[in-house]
């Protein structure tokens, strides 16, 4: 059985509905908030439901990713076994706890709000900034776990060329920046890297896994 028979029957929707949550969740994360935390205090006032939503969404994108990375795991299962098995845990498990995470660190500033007025205005400002900083710390877990595992899943589909050489590439470049999240404190820009690779990575595979039934059904 060549390697289009083998996956020809996986769904490609997953892999899509990942890529399009992935899409607008980069578009919303690339957003930068207001870097003064009074400023931050009635722009967080002003938009109360719309970060309440982005939380829901959050959690959204991370429930709606993990049947994505089922696919994946099902299309390198030949491969290694047992290391496919720890990249799908690693990579829905990250995926999961990034979510978690985010949905805490959005909670906390939305409660600080809701909590009524502070005892000053630089007591609010304080708790602000304290919890935009420690969001960072929140994250990292997630993000790493989440790269390992998908630097894993890059590395496990180079060596079975099932899926194009390309789409191991950016899985790995992605992965690799997510385990490297930890040593550039207070930036997003790896996590948007990774973001931006998963992205391409669903779309990239549903694309594979869409045009796959055509090749079969042409050389049956």
């Amino acid at each position: 059985m060549n390697s289009a028979q083998r996956i020809a029957g996986l769904p490609a929707l997953p892999a899509f509905l990942a890529g399009v949550l992935s899409l607008v969740m980069l578009v919303l994360s690339a957003a930068p908030p207001p870097a003064d935390p009074d400023h931050m205090l009635e722009f967080v006032t002003a938009h109360r439901m719309a970060h309440g939503l982005f939380a829901i969404f959050v959690l959204t994108w991370a429930v709606f990713s993990v049947p994505f990375v089922t696919v994946v795991a099902a299309i390198l299962r030949d491969v290694n076994r047992p290391i496919v098995a720890a990249a799908q845990i690693l990579t829905a498990g990250g995926i999961l706890l990034l979510g978690f995470a985010v949905f805490m660190s959005v909670g906390a500033v939305l409660a600080i709000v809701s909590a009524g007025p502070a005892p000053s205005p630089e007591v609010a400002a304080y708790q602000l900034k304290f919890w935009t900083h420690l969001g960072f710390f929140l994250t990292d877990p997630g993000l790493m776990a989440w790269g390992l595992g998908q630097t894993l899943f890059g590395w496990l589909s180079w060596r079975d060329r099932t899926l194009p050489r390309w789409t191991s590439v950016v899985a790995l470049v992605g992965g690799i920046a997510g385990l490297l999240t930890l040593a550039v404190y207070q930036t997003p820009v790896l996590a948007l890297v990774q973001l931006l690779s998963f992205t391409v990575w669903g779309f990239g595979v549903g694309i594979v896994l869409r045009r796959v039934p055509r090749v079969v059904a042409s050389g049956a």
